[in-house]
């Protein structure tokens, strides 16, 4: 840069005071970062733009009005003979149950949440005690006696919950709403319903679908407790999850790997073994004997017939010339009096690491009621969406019927904690906003209809994109032999050039016939890289380096992880160059597919296909009159089963301000399942901020050196940030640490740098659900709900973007702070029209675009994660596998992080 810049410093700078202050500060004085709001900020009032119509949630109105205390225990359950021996939820509620006649707790119902915590429905004296409990016994088995611990820990106010719902604060009311939720699950643990969090599934709820691999759709609803404008409410929806089908583990893991378990190999054990471990499973051969379920380690190095263990022998002393070493087969065939009929199996391991105990897979079952934890593959995926799709109307039938069967109403535990739930879905007021205009190529705009417009006809992108010579490459398969390579190339040419767009000769690069066949993926995907290198040459013969490549074009055989993430991932961290991947429908590719793929090379390539009119014309409330930069978070997990794979976290931000359609990217890995990102402030070993937000705040300011621009419109005054992922349990901390990690690398990067932020929290995984008024259809997209089911004192909206298949589900947005100072009717008209600008696909999202892509972009680097060996199953310590998390992610190439390569 040839002038000063007294604003923004670079890495390369010297470390000023500030920044050697920063250095210096612990990680909790970094969180109190000066300037940080202690809390949420209340609501500043009301939107009125937009039409108003009259709705329903899904919301059932509760009558509250506590005449009684409420007494919290903490509550231990254990064996008396083995303190240690861990127990399931489900024995400690029998536990529980079986103590509801002892005579301290006779004419007073208690909820218990199957874990640690007691809560007694009246005053309660005892202080600390101990009960010995014994339950029936277990078919021959005699069942031990639990003992269990009550400690007094306090009484809890219900109370609180009416001060909070007159727009009072009280901390105080979550533990009084904990409280209620608990009684619900007490109420569904007595139907013997599987419990997670606050869902509650049943086969009696209706037949589920098998997913194959194994896993199978059950059936349920969703309920708890939402303090709301209207008072306390009971929110009850549907809910879908994925359990472990019952089974034959043989069946299952033939099902699994689709082969007979006699043509196994020891990659097909390893994956059998990362979906099987932790699953309980009974030995039929002992089940009447011992019904206690046996957990799954993984399996025996070797077959049944081959497997050996040492094997005491009968009527002798402990002592090493008393053992034998005798085979799996043998033992169960001489022994058990068994013989197998799969020898040739490996044995399942449920011992310990150090002592290892051998099941034959054969006489071994599946329990019934497991989770399923293991990422989805896309046929499961795909067979879960379908099974979790619901009309409107039949949803609101669902639904109503939920609360019939269940009859809270009637429920002798719920009355006795002084809870009356109506059984009619609350009815409200909401507005719909209007659609933003959208501007294409030659000033030509639209006004989308229904969350919708048309890219199909004759019109052009608002900046398309060029590219010079590029890359066809065909994947084959038995399947699409019949593609053609050529042809796709040449009609993608012809449909993005009606698009505005410019492209130059392309070469294709197809895969030797029986290739695929006799390869890995990865090794495919390598020779494939390798035939590019030296293939791939410029006018006079000299290879071209891949960094040149301006685009390469990957046509798949199927939608599939096995070629896409190597494919992907040596492209962007290796060769840094754009691709697009494809699975043409039956091998073919028709000008609507073509059409929609050339949107999303467009973006990679720099392009713009449309843009809200009022970005041009300058009329967005407050971001437009004013230098502003959009953010986008949000954080990548493992599956549910999966605790050892490092989290990745995304941030996305916009850099051409007055447009923000376009943005460029920042990735960080941390820690397993941590949601608070970590990587927006930090300090390199010299001192500097190297993290994430000074990253994209840099990107803005050299983006920004246009010709004539003033330096001060170089720098963002403004930073309006959406927050994809936390639970209201976590805006506390992200207040504190992610408002504070801004706050921080701004005076990084400048002593007196001290910009205006607004800090929203974007929700999908709730449950709140609207209906037309009358024939409970879905209400129209730009519907905006900001009263009624939305909290009494806190900043909050709801709002349905989006025209959906099957039921909308509105996005909830929190308002955590808003330095900026945004009307209601501002943020609202801001965030609505941002879900237009979601340059993917021809429709409006469900969710505001910058924390869209910050989820594809964080989703799409977990990939790289996923295909490594970050997973390893190797025991280390806690500071090595956090560096070995933070290391994990492999770094992205400069070519594309400038670039939307996840779109």
């Amino acid at each position: 840069m040839a002038e000063k810049v007294p604003s923004l410093r670079s890495t390369a700078d010297p470390v000023d005071g500030t920044t050697e202050r920063c250095a210096k500060r612990s990680k909790h004085e970094q969180a109190a970062e000066p300037g940080v709001p202690k809390q949420q900020i209340p609501r500043p009032g009301y939107g009125k733009m937009g039409r108003q119509v009259r709705i329903v949630a899904n919301h059932f109105l509760v009558t509250f009005q506590p005449r009684i205390a409420i007494t919290h225990y903490n509550c231990k359950v254990y064996v008396t003979s083995d303190e240690n021996r861990p127990l399931r939820s489900t024995v400690k509620r029998k536990v529980l149950d079986a103590l509801r006649d002892n005579s301290d707790f006779k004419g007073l119902p208690f909820a218990y949440d199957g874990e640690q915590n007691l809560y007694v429905a009246g005053k309660h004296e005892i202080r600390l005690k101990e009960y010995q409990v014994s339950l029936p016994p277990d078919h021959r088995r005699v069942s031990p006696t639990f003992t269990v611990e009550l400690a007094y820990a306090a009484v809890i106010d219900m109370a609180t919950i009416a001060a909070v719902i007159r727009g009072e604060t009280d901390k105080r009311s979550q533990d009084a709403l904990r409280v209620l939720d608990i009684v619900i699950r007490e109420h569904a643990s007595k139907k013997c319903y599987i419990l997670q969090r606050d869902c509650f599934f049943s086969k009696s709820f209706g037949r589920g679908v098998n997913l194959q691999g194994g896993a199978e759709t059950w059936k349920g609803y969703h309920a708890s407790f939402r303090l709301s404008q209207n008072g306390l409410s009971l929110n009850l929806d549907t809910a879908t999850t994925i359990m472990i089908k019952e089974s034959k583990v043989e069946v299952f893991v033939e099902e699994l790997c689709k082969k007979k378990t006699r043509h196994f190999t020891n990659e097909d054990y390893v994956k059998c073994k990362r979906v099987l471990k932790g699953i309980l499973i009974h030995n039929d051969l002992q089940k009447e004997r011992n019904p206690r379920p046996h957990k799954i380690l993984g399996f025996s190095p070797a077959a049944n017939s081959s497997q050996t263990f040492r094997l005491k022998k009968k009527n002798s002393p402990d002592t090493m010339d008393d053992f034998e070493e005798i085979t799996v087969a043998d033992y169960y065939a001489t022994i058990k009096g068994v013989a197998l009929n799969a020898p040739f199996q490996r044995a399942l391991d449920v011992g310990r690491k150090d002592r290892p105990t051998y099941f034959p897979m054969e006489h071994c079952s599946i329990v019934p009621g497991q989770r399923y934890k293991r990422s989805l593959t896309t046929i499961q995926r795909q067979g879960m969406i379908r099974e979790c799709k619901l009309n409107p109307d039949q949803r609101v039938r669902v639904i109503n019927s939920m609360m019939q069967t269940n009859k809270f109403h009637d429920d002798d535990m719920v009355k006795s904690f002084d809870v009356r739930i109506d059984d009619k879905m609350v009815r409200l007021e909401a507005r719909v906003l209007d659609p933003p205009q959208l501007q294409f190529a030659k000033n030509h705009r639209e006004t989308p209809r229904n969350g919708r417009w048309n890219f199909n006809v004759d019109r052009q992108m608002n900046q398309p994109a060029s590219t010079g010579k590029w890359i066809v490459v065909w994947f084959k398969s038995r399947r699409t032999l019949n593609v053609n390579a050529k042809k796709i190339g040449n009609d993608l040419v012809d449909v993005a050039s009606k698009k505005g767009m410019k492209f130059g000769a392309f070469e294709v690069f197809e895969e030797k016939d029986h290739e695929h066949e006799r390869m890995s993926p990865a090794q495919r995907v390598e020779r494939m890289i390798e035939r590019l290198r030296s293939a791939v040459r410029d006018a006079q013969g000299i290879p071209v380096p891949a960094a040149r490549w301006p685009l390469i074009l990957a046509i798949l055989p199927e939608k599939s992880p096995d070629l896409y993430i190597p494919f992907k991932k040596i492209c962007e961290t290796k060769l840094g160059v754009v691709t697009q991947c494809i699975v043409p429908p039956n091998g073919q590719a028709n000008p609507k597919y073509l059409s929609s793929v050339s949107l999303k090379i467009n973006l990679k390539l720099g392009g713009y296909n449309s843009v809200l009119a009022s970005e041009d014309s300058k009329t967005l409330p407050k971001i437009s009159s004013v230098p502003t930069i959009i953010f986008g978070l949000d954080v990548s997990h493992g599956s549910a089963g999966d605790s050892e794979s490092p989290s990745v976290a995304a941030a996305v931000a916009t850099f051409e301000w007055p447009r923000f359609s376009r943005y460029t990217c920042s990735i960080r890995a941390q820690k397993p399942k941590v949601e608070i990102i970590r990587g927006l402030f930090e300090q390199n070993k010299d001192g500097h901020d190297a993290g994430m937000v000074q990253d994209l705040l840099m990107q803005f300011f050299l983006k920004s050196a246009a010709p004539g621009r003033r330096l001060e419109e170089r720098k963002p005054q403004q930073i309006l940030v959406f927050r994809d992922g936390v639970s209201e349990s976590q805006f506390q901390q992200v207040l504190e640490k992610e408002v504070g990690a801004f706050k921080a690398a701004c005076r990084a990067m400048e002593k007196d740098y001290n910009p205006r932020i607004t800090f929203v929290v974007v929700q999908k995984k709730h449950h709140t659900r609207f209906f037309q008024d009358q024939n409970f259809g879905n209400v129209a997209p730009g519907t905006v709900i900001d009263r009624t089911v939305c909290h009494p004192r806190y900043y909050d909206f709801y709002l349905v973007s989006h025209a959906a298949i099957g039921t909308s589900r509105p996005t909830h947005y929190h308002v955590l702070c808003d330095e900026i100072g945004f009307t209601a009717d501002d943020l609202q008209q801001i965030t609505h029209g941002l879900c237009y600008t979601y340059s993917r696909c021809t429709s409006a999202v469900s969710v505001v675009a910058p924390a869209y892509y910050a989820h594809v972009a964080a989703a799409h680097c977990r990939n790289f994660l996923d295909s490594s060996d970050s997973s390893s199953e190797s025991t280390v310590r806690a500071a090595d596998h956090d560096e070995r998390c933070l290391s994990a992610l492999p770094k992205l190439h400069d070519n594309v992080l400038q670039k939307m390569f996840y779109a």
